[in-house]
């Protein structure tokens, strides 16, 4: 038994032992205001990134996920640590001076704030936290994913010269019949005309200019909530429940600094991916990628923000035993710290004297609850790997290469009236453009201008340059007398 270095007590001791472990250290990382935001980074790689990558059709496709992912992630649990301290004086100096009203009062939370005995100070602080949040929803939400997903249209127009969704999966050009951006905008990408001014490139041109005003708006609209919301009752109102629901994380670090983060504030992060969904959509180059899109979001956003608690709850409900000495007495997980103490605390006591043989016999104690903590941070990541981000991505590859195969294909012939039979395909794209309100075709066989009635073409001039069949066989109806 040898003696190590001394301690003095239960506090200076605990954080001793977690030194030792690196798993402990590790988790104590995850567990900080800024691992929230690690985790989040994971899961949102985890559930998004990898699974694409893993299951995705091309080489542009690979190359779209990875400038897609990486680039909403760096923005989105990155630039809030990076540029939250220049954000945070920015809005302290837009709010204007008053007695009791400081820069620090930026970090503090909203029960901290509402505590503090000048009210006019609080307003302030109060407003200027909105106009850092509003500025922070506007900037990632919208400009930046902007910037980052037609930006990723650009980028695969330029590098792999392909300008639909179904190329870059490498299905190949859209169907005539299906919806593409460049059907919506009265022409045809896959035409004569380069591709560096196909629809598709002119609209994310015009779309990053567009949010970059949009943003510079929303700026100017924070700094005037920042530097007069202190003044009006509905600001006021507007404000508290901006900063109640939607502020950010602090990290109060040595040496008086602070670090801004997202990773443990649903309302911050959910009112980013909500904002985030307006280019995700707008940004499709077809129906094919709008309706994957639209299939995806709303899993992963929900995965993301509440997955790993509901899948923590099922694991504790389900397998008690497995978490032994990592949950407390009413069933909730035990940090990091809390579990070193409880170790700490069954084999030494103050006073005592402190020695590696007691150490030992701690970290031992530690090994089993350190390990089920350790579960309840990978299963919820391996859960989101494999069901939501592999198994539907899978689901949307199946359903867009069913739907481009029906599309492709022809429809079964529709017999003329007097014999013959013209193209399914043919016969409902003349229908679509020169039979008003969408009704079905077997309606107006009559009306001239019709497949069986050739003989008038006045419909004929708003229909696609499709050819027609051939003239029908003349036919003899013999009349019936009904009595």
């Amino acid at each position: 038994m040898t003696k190590v270095s001394p301690v003095h007590s239960i506090a200076s001791t605990t954080a001793q032992v977690l030194k030792q472990s690196k798993l402990a250290k590790a988790l104590a990382f995850q567990e900080g205001q800024g691992g929230g935001t690690t985790m989040k980074f994971l899961q949102d790689t985890g559930t998004a990134w990898m699974p694409k990558i893993l299951i995705s059709r091309s080489k542009a496709e690979g190359a779209e996920v990875s400038l897609l992912e990486f680039g909403e992630s760096a923005m989105t649990y990155a630039l809030p640590t990076l540029l939250g301290p220049g954000l945070a004086n920015l809005f302290f100096k837009s709010a204007g001076k008053s007695e009791g009203f400081g820069k620090q009062l930026l970090t503090q939370t909203f029960e901290q704030l509402k505590n503090k005995g000048n009210a006019e100070a609080v307003h302030r602080a109060m407003a200027a936290k909105a106009g850092m949040i509003l500025t922070t929803i506007g900037g990632i939400g919208l400009w930046g994913e902007s910037l980052v997903n037609y930006g990723k249209n650009l980028m695969t127009a330029k590098v792999f010269k392909k300008d639909t969704f179904s190329d870059v999966i490498n299905l190949g050009p859209a169907p005539a019949n299906s919806t593409t951006e460049s059907q919506s905008t009265g022409s045809q990408s896959n035409g004569p005309q380069s591709i560096d001014d196909s629809p598709q490139v002119r609209k994310a041109k015009r779309r990053i200019l567009q949010t970059t005003a949009a943003f510079g708006g929303i700026v100017g609209s924070s700094v005037l909530l920042a530097r007069f919301g202190h003044r009006f009752g509905w600001s006021k109102a507007l404000s508290q429940k901006m900063v109640k629901h939607l502020d950010f994380d602090f990290a109060h670090k040595e040496g008086g600094k602070v670090a801004f983060g997202l990773g443990n504030r649903k309302g911050l992060l959910g009112a980013i991916m909500l904002t985030c969904s307006i280019p995700y959509l707008d940004s499709a180059r077809d129906g094919y990628e709008r309706l994957e899109t639209a299939i995806r979001l709303p899993v992963v956003f929900a995965y993301i923000l509440y997955g790993q608690e509901l899948v923590q709850k099922l694991m504790f409900k389900t397998f008690p035993w497995l978490f032994k000495g990592a949950l407390d007495e009413k069933n909730q997980l035990l940090s990091t710290r809390q579990i070193a103490q409880n170790a700490v605390q069954g084999h030494w006591k103050e006073g005592q004297a402190w020695t590696s043989d007691i150490q030992q016999k701690i970290l031992a104690d530690m090994k089993r609850p350190m390990a089920s903590k350790a579960m309840t941070v990978a299963f919820p990541l391996l859960s989101g790997i494999f069901v939501t981000g592999i198994g539907l991505g899978l689901f949307n590859r199946l359903l867009t290469a069913h739907r481009f195969r029906k599309q492709a294909q022809p429809q079964s012939s529709v017999p003329a009236e007097g014999g013959g039979s013209a193209s399914g395909l043919a016969t409902r794209a003349f229908t679509r453009s020169a039979i008003p309100f969408g009704l079905p075709a077997t309606s107006f066989q009559a009306w001239p201008g019709h497949p069986a009635n050739p003989g008038f073409t006045g419909f004929q001039t708003l229909s696609a340059p499709l050819p027609l069949p051939a003239p029908p066989r003349q036919s003899v109806v013999t009349p019936v007398a009904y009595r």
